[in-house]
């Protein structure tokens, strides 16, 4: 080995460590804001009720303040907004000025998420069902932290109603650190499985020559597609800009053994990094909006000047799974009852080192060996007295001794002879790298079992189960009533169907299911935990007791039967007993929230206030937004009213009180959950549960119940039904009713909720329950017109009164009185793009096509996620034209909107991509060209339509019968073999691609038609199951085309 030069740079070698400090601090920031409003009072039943959606955009920005969360020391700066989904605004590097986490200068609010609302840039946490999650764009709970180290954090918190479940995440900075840590714990404090989906979503700027740095040799998709990683097809798509082909880009990059990833920007000689442990977070995603003008459009909608961006991802899982991904290894997961799920990340800058080969919390360090020369860079994350060691299977090669303060680099070139493998360690294997890049990568399968039976009863368990994970809970209970019809002795799903039951609140159904799966197994786990939940809701503790007992032997439902227990023994008063068994989950689950409150509750009841205020920190230490550990201080004595109401700033704070006062309930404690209640803010629900608990004169509060406004009350908790029910036998005025049809129809409980809507009658002078009534009558035309007549009486100038209105008509072909009112109520709301594109739609419908091309011209549609309507009504109307204009002989105009057809508006908010099928919109110019005169034109496009190709990426549409009809008019016979030949596979599961073949083969195309129009086929969030949105105007071209060429017209 030839030494040939040591440099080491020292930023702050004179700094003492003793000297810096963290700090965390408040301030307002001025920002530029493009605010968002209009929330919908129609209730939603969906994945995510009782939250509801924002309908309200603008393109119009006004300055206001926006409180911010500023956590400093010498070398990073750290912003956090409680404001906004207490998400991470921002982070920049100090000496530099540079953004390791891209910080937007404007707040501007665009329609992406669950909700509607979100913002781009930052850190986004997601908890629960799919990304986005419902508080993302809305105030939280906070709270600031010091420790005695110099250390200084914000936690930012909140409940996930729809789970029961609560989040909360750590935002800690250390004084002598230039990496900040997240520590996000995540808790299902209910008594049921929910679904689980954990990632954390980071964003960077996208521009220059950004490299992605992500170990691994494979990637999958949403649907659990593989694909190569980095190098795909010949391209180096680790490359930021050689993606520019394609759509949108997910890629999740596994198959290495890894706990680091980030990117690199050669240029500035900047980067961003992540470190998580494996077992933490496996899930490694990069998301790139796309090159095209499908991303590029949202450029200048998610900022105003900090140009596009990317999102560095890591998650619990290896993928985002959507549904498709069932049908892979890659499925979804669940989170158990009363489990705590918690995970240490740390996020950090990379300044000068030209990349990353491994990283920890004592540095970012990259290796690159060309030939005999080995270059070494070491960033210091901490300061460092270690060492460095250079190594090959046979000796050590190198030894030096390291002092580096925080974010100094090291640099090395050595000269190593041979081709030999080498390892280079810092320290006490503080950072190690390995160049034999094999030894990460994993045999994991990735590929699906072939011979699993997914029609057999256990096929048919974990499709029902897979929909039960994603809170698909009517399709899973309709998939495991088919697993019990196949196999009526399967005791997996006779657990899981009782348990489907017990979401419904039939419980005398769950116990019956129970005990068909005890009376084989008596001490299967699941089963004797659903036996004990169906004995505890009707009132048999015993039993209850018995099944969680015997539940408890079994290692996955310990830490919940243990602490259902603990509540059964203390709502009895057996306070000793119950603490005994807070003891026994904690040994189990340390970190289990749930037994901690509890035993916090149980310990003060018992005056061990000692050991009590122990247990309070523990629990404060794991999450400072803990509500039961405030009031439980309250109740102590040691914080104020104000105090506790002061740490409640959530958007919807009336629901962390009733969620604490109910927990409160079913421990027995009804005196402290009417406490907890009486500092509510305002709600129907709070004022019903305060009259159940006998708080002052009954008859008064459910009087006050019923004067409150209905509006933004969307009833979701079986507690509240049980209320409801007993006052409705004492008063059944229509808004109880009306609460309870909610309730129940959230838990798949039509009937019910039908009934109840039935028994108001048109008494309620309340327009969303008249539209909540169209959406639960599908079926009912006579029902649904009666309500949308009423509703027009209550308020004809609202516009979703309006839109109903209009939808009305259009279902019933009313369509000339659906474009007179479409057309006034868009004079009243011409921003609201929905009434717009209906607007569209009824032109088309019309055959006013020319006036349907006009308004599309010059209507503005702000974009919205996976939106592609507004494109889809242009193209449609444009073809239409052409269409016509061919028919009338017209061939110039036939032209003219043919090539218009082809054309991206970018004010109908959806930017072109890669790879557009113009195959429809060639075969018209073809055809014009032809009748015109102009062959030579004619065979150009013609040429066109036969060379096409659909990417694999892209799923091959109905538009194929074009090029199989062109490729037959030019006899090109071996290109029809071969197109069919690379079809065949998807031939059985693409119903356009059969329905294409049959017509071009003039079989029996019309049964497959029929199948398409009938199949109302839906794409839930991430899904990549295909719709071919065009399906129907292609059919109907299909047949207009071939009577002009078989007529010669």
């Amino acid at each position: 080995m030839k030494y040939l030069n040591v440099l080491i740079v020292t930023f702050s070698m004179m700094h003492a460590i003793y000297s810096q400090k963290a700090t965390v601090r408040e301030e307002n920031l001025n920002m530029k804001t493009y605010m968002f409003g209009d929330p919908d009072p129609v209730p939603n039943i969906n994945r995510i009720y009782p939250y509801f959606r924002f309908d309200g955009y603008t393109d119009q920005g006004e300055y206001r303040d926006w409180k911010m969360v500023v956590l400093e020391n010498d070398y990073i700066k750290v912003y956090v907004s409680p404001e906004v989904g207490g998400k991470i605004w921002g982070a920049i590097e100090k000496s530099t000025g540079k953004e390791f986490m891209y910080f937007n200068e404007v707040v501007k609010f665009r329609d992406v998420a669950m909700r509607g609302a979100w913002t781009s840039g930052g850190l986004e946490y997601n908890f629960g069902d799919i990304g986005h999650i419902p508080t993302c764009a809305t105030p939280v709970d906070y709270a600031l932290k010091e420790y005695p180290n110099g250390s200084v954090s914000c936690v930012v918190g909140a409940l996930d109603l729809p789970s029961r479940t609560k989040w909360n995440v750590e935002i800690k900075l250390h004084p002598d650190r230039a990496y900040f840590e997240t520590i996000a714990t995540w808790e299902n404090s209910s008594e049921v499985p929910v679904t689980y989906y954990h990632w954390m979503n980071a964003a960077a700027k996208a521009d220059g020559d950004l490299e992605f740095i992500y170990p691994g040799n494979k990637r999958i998709g949403h649907g659990g597609e593989l694909g190569e990683w980095p190098i795909d097809s010949g391209r180096d798509i680790s490359r930021y800009e050689n993606n520019d082909f394609g759509i949108y880009k997910s890629y999740h990059i596994i198959d290495s053994y890894s706990d680091y990833f980030g990117g690199y920007w050669q240029e500035d000689d900047f980067g961003f990094g992540h470190y998580a442990d494996y077992v933490d977070k496996p899930g490694k995603k990069i998301w790139i909006w796309g090159l095209s003008d499908q991303g590029m459009i949202w450029e200048e909608l998610l900022t105003d000047s900090n140009g596009q961006y990317i999102e560095y991802q890591a998650g619990k899982l290896f993928n985002q799974a959507a549904n498709s991904s069932t049908f892979t290894p890659f499925k979804h997961r669940e989170f158990m009852p009363h489990d705590v799920d918690i995970a240490k990340e740390l996020w950090f800058p990379l300044k000068g080192t030209k990349g990353m080969v491994a990283a920890s919390e004592y540095g970012v360090l990259n290796v690159k060996r060309k030939g005999s020369s080995l270059e070494i860079r070491l960033s210091a994350l901490q300061p460092l007295d270690t060492y460095m060691e250079v190594r090959t299977r046979t000796r050590t090669h190198f030894r030096r001794d390291l002092e580096l303060s925080t974010l100094d680099l090291y640099a090395e070139t050595l000269n190593i002879e041979g081709d030999q493998e080498i390892q280079v360690v810092i320290g006490d294997l503080l950072l190690v790298y390995n160049s034999d890049d094999a030894s990460a990568i994993l045999d994991r399968p990735y590929e699906p079992e072939t011979a699993f039976d997914w029609e057999s009863a256990y096929g048919l368990y974990v499709k029902g189960l897979e929909l039960e994970k994603q809170r698909r809970y009517t399709e899973a209970h309709e998939t495991y009533l088919k697993s019990f019809e196949t196999e009526a002795t399967h005791v997996p799903t006779l657990s899981r169907l009782g348990l489907s039951y017990y979401r419904m609140e039939n419980w005398e159904k769950t116990l019956e299911l129970s005990k068909k799966a005890l009376a084989i197994d008596t001490y299967d786990g699941l089963a004797n935990y659903i036996y004990g939940l169906a004995n505890t809701s009707l009132g048999n503790p015993a039993d209850a007791k018995s099944g969680f007992s015997i539940a408890s032997q079994s290692v996955g439902m310990r830490t919940a039967s243990y602490t259902e227990l603990a509540k059964l023994f203390m709502k009895e008063g057996l306070y000793v007993k119950a603490l005994e068994y807070t003891h026994m989950a904690l040994t189990y689950n340390a970190h289990a929230i749930s037994a901690m409150e509890l035993r916090a509750i149980l310990l003060r009841k018992m005056d061990h206030v000692k050991e009590g205020e122990r247990v309070l920190a523990k629990i404060y230490e794991q999450d400072a937004t803990n509500l039961t550990h405030a009031f439980e201080n309250y109740f102590l004595g040691t914080l104020t009213q104000e105090e506790v109401q002061a740490k409640i700033t959530n958007e919807l704070a009336y629901e962390s009180y009733l969620e604490v006062a109910l927990q409160y309930m079913a421990y027995g404690a009804e005196k402290e959950a009417l406490q907890i209640l009486k500092m509510s803010p305002t709600h129907p629900i709070v004022a019903l549960f305060m009259a159940h608990l006998g708080q002052g004169d009954r008859k008064n509060l459910l009087e006050e119940v019923i004067a409150m406004d209905a509006e933004m009350v969307f009833p979701h908790r079986t507690e509240t039904a049980k209320v409801l029910r007993k006052f409705l036998k004492k008063n059944d005025h229509w808004k109880f009713k009306y609460y309870l049809a909610l309730q129940q129809w959230s838990k798949g409980n039509l009937e019910e909720a039908k009934k109840l809507f039935l028994q108001c009658g048109n008494e309620p002078d309340f327009v969303p329950f008249y539209l909540a009534k169209i959406k639960l009558f599908p079926g009912s035309a006579e029902t649904r017109l009666e309500a949308l007549e009423r509703a027009v009486d209550l308020d004809n100038k609202n516009w979703r009164v309006q839109l109903a209105w209009i939808e009305h008509y259009m279902e019933t072909d009313q369509w000339k009185a659906a474009k007179k009112l479409t057309k006034k109520a868009l004079s009243r709301y011409p921003e609201k793009a929905v009434l717009g594109m209906r607007y569209a739609k009824i032109l088309l419908q019309l055959k006013e096509y020319k006036a349907g091309l006009n308004f599309l011209e010059t209507f503005n549609v702000l974009p919205f996620e996976g939106a592609t309507e507004g494109r889809t009504v242009y193209h449609e109307t444009c073809v239409r034209l052409a269409m016509q204009s061919l028919l009338a002989q017209d061939y110039d105009a036939a032209i003219f909107y043919a090539q218009k057809a082809k054309l991206w508006p970018k004010n109908l908010g959806v930017g072109k991509h890669y790879d557009v099928d113009e195959r429809l919109d060639n075969y018209l110019l073809a055809l014009a060209y032809n009748k015109k005169g102009e062959p030579e034109e004619a065979e150009k496009y013609f040429e066109r339509i036969m060379s096409h190709q659909t990417p694999d990426y892209l799923h091959e549409s109905s538009k194929l019968y074009f090029q199989l009809v062109v490729l037959e008019k030019f006899k090109r016979n071996n290109q029809i073999q071969e197109l069919l030949q690379k079809i065949s596979k998807e031939l059985s599961d693409n119903q356009y691609l059969e329905w294409a073949v049959a017509r071009y083969k003039d079989a029996d195309h019309e049964a497959v038609k029929k199948a398409i129009l009938s199949s109302n086929e839906k794409v839930h969030a991430y899904d990549t199951k295909f719709v071919d949105e065009e399906y129907v105007l292609v059919s109907e071209l299909a047949e207009a085309f071939s009577k002009i060429v078989a007529t010669g017209e």
